[in-house]
């Protein structure tokens, strides 16, 4: 059986449905595939920083207030720490605070409105292929649907930027950073949390959290793979420092993350990729949240554009992200190298020397208010 729809979004997390919302409301018929039933579990910190506050205002209608009530948001923060397993290196007031969501709730929430607009979501839709230049998109159960344009917004392990032959299998690899995270009842956390905890320094390149909500503590680590590290072992010894009850862990799950193997060009034929597919995540603190629901939109901005102007939309959607995303992703991953290797050659005090020469600028720099390129104001365009 084969459907015909404008634009074939696979992936329905906030990638899928920032870029179903901006195709669905301008009357575009749009197929949204994913592999699971919403809503659905998701391994993530849930940060929302300055920028995501503001594109969700932007673009979805959403404010804190809404989203407190519809569920998503359940803790505030206006303060930090950023620790090794010895000393605090920095701590202190944030320029905006930090809010966090429940990502189950929050993602059910977001594609709603995509729903709501107008978009046709096809769940329990497992891709296993895609032609990126015909439109093609196979699903598990032999449906196959057409689409005028694709969207691949289907994760880290795209199957989408899998049918790409135009990017370094190899680098994106390389780049690909294992993650182990939890999440805890506050009663089965030996302390309290009230604000973010960051760790460094114990990882060469990576770090470590321990994330507040209303009724959980959600603590992880990620990092580049290293030689001869098992990762499972990392993570208990940074429970055994955390002085966690082995007894109240839960099953151990792991997920990829990108970090720092964005795609420079993520458009092929009639497919652009968006968020974790592409790559897109910050590769200094591992934001996700906001570049995968920035690029979304910029992807669907970019074909209903190309569908009302009979023009290729891939040059329109590379633009936005050389203009806007790229000179972030960059100034990070620049920033990154030179902070670990500083941590690793001098110490993880170097880290503390950086943060407290200039913390209001830096948290601006990571709320996205002033740019990582050399902190300079940052002006976004939604």
């Amino acid at each position: 059986m084969r459907k015909k729809f404008d634009v074939i979004i696979c992936g329905c997390g906030l990638a899928g449905c920032a870029a179903g919302l901006s195709l669905a409301r301008r009357g575009h018929s749009v197929a949204m595939l994913d592999r699971a039933r919403f809503p659905r579990r998701k391994l993530c910190g849930g940060l929302l920083t300055w920028k995501s506050v503001k594109l969700l205002e932007s673009l979805f209608g959403e404010t804190p207030e809404s989203l407190i009530q519809a569920g998503a948001i359940n803790f505030i923060s206006d303060k930090y720490a950023i620790r090794t397993f010895a000393t605090t290196l920095a701590s202190g007031d944030l320029s905006f605070p930090f809010h966090f969501v429940d990502r189950s709730v929050f993602d059910n929430h977001l594609l709603s409105s995509a729903v709501a607009a107008g978009a046709e979501v096809f769940q329990k839709m497992k891709v296993v292929s895609c032609d990126p230049v015909q439109g093609l998109v196979t699903c598990e159960n032999g449906d196959v649907f057409q689409g005028d344009h694709v969207i691949g917004a289907d994760g880290a392990n795209s199957v989408v930027r899998g049918s790409f032959p135009n990017y370094s299998r190899e680098r994106f690899k390389r780049f690909m950073a294992p993650t182990i995270e939890i999440a805890l009842d506050r009663k089965d956390y030996p302390r309290s949390v009230e604000y973010p905890e960051l760790y460094v320094g114990f990882m060469d390149a990576g770090y470590g959290w321990v994330f507040p909500n209303r009724n959980k503590i959600v603590l992880g680590i990620c990092g580049l793979r290293q030689k001869d590290v098992n990762f499972s072992q990392l993570f208990e010894s940074y429970l055994d420092f955390l002085k966690v009850d082995r007894d109240r862990v839960p099953d151990l799950h792991g997920h990829p993350l990108p970090y720092g193997n964005y795609l420079e060009n993520p458009v092929h034929g009639v497919t652009l990729l968006a968020g974790d597919a592409g790559g897109f995540v910050e590769p200094l603190l591992g934001e996700g949240i906001f570049f995968a629901l920035c690029t979304g939109m910029y992807a669907g901005e970019a074909v209903a554009q190309g569908i009302e102007k009979a023009t290729a939309p891939g040059p329109i959607y590379t633009q936005r992200l050389f203009t806007h995303i790229m000179p972030e992703l960059k100034g990070s991953d620049r920033l990154r190298w030179a902070l670990f290797k500083g941590m690793k050659y001098l110490g993880p005090s170097s880290l503390g020397w950086f943060i407290n020469l200039g913390s209001t600028r830096l948290s601006e720099m990571v709320h996205g208010i002033r740019s990582y390129s050399w902190l300079r104001k940052k002006h976004w365009d939604f």
